[in-house]
């Protein structure tokens, strides 16, 4: 298990946002089975929601310093390669590990797969889930 797969423990995650499963199926648009049905194994998350449960978790844990990363700082792009990514063009730094088309490296990358890769190591997406841990949800 690489890295950044160990971050899809749904379980974890579910818990560290003091939700339950129909809680945190209601948040991502799912069935509350389907929640139970990854947390026990039984299947394999998708790329659309392993995606909105890192940006919930990284939200979580950033709170509303969230929007003021930005990955073309963090990690000193050249005007170039800032000029051809759609994330600086956008505005979305904070977002470069959800978005895809963005460059990394002088590379565009396209696909979940290809992004899980080079995320999983990236100094950008380490800083946002060490983040601000959240203070106590008020219940």
């Amino acid at each position: 298990m690489t890295k950044i797969d160990s971050l899809f423990d749904l379980k974890a995650v579910r818990e560290e946002l003091r939700l339950s499963q129909s809680e945190l199926a209601a948040l991502l648009g799912v069935s509350p089975r389907t929640i139970q049905s990854n947390e026990q194994g039984w299947r394999k998350p998708s790329p659309a929601l392993e995606k909105s449960i890192l940006l919930l978790l990284i939200a979580w844990r950033q709170g509303e310093d969230f929007s003021s990363h930005a990955c073309y700082k963090t990690v000193d792009c050249d005007p170039k390669t800032r000029n051809q990514c759609l994330i600086h063009r956008s505005r979305q730094g904070h977002l470069c590990w959800f978005l895809t088309g963005n460059m990394c490296n002088g590379r565009r990358l396209y696909n979940w797969q290809d992004k899980k890769q080079v995320c999983g190591e990236c100094l950008v997406l380490q800083t946002l889930l060490r983040g601000n841990v959240a203070e106590p949800h008020p219940d």
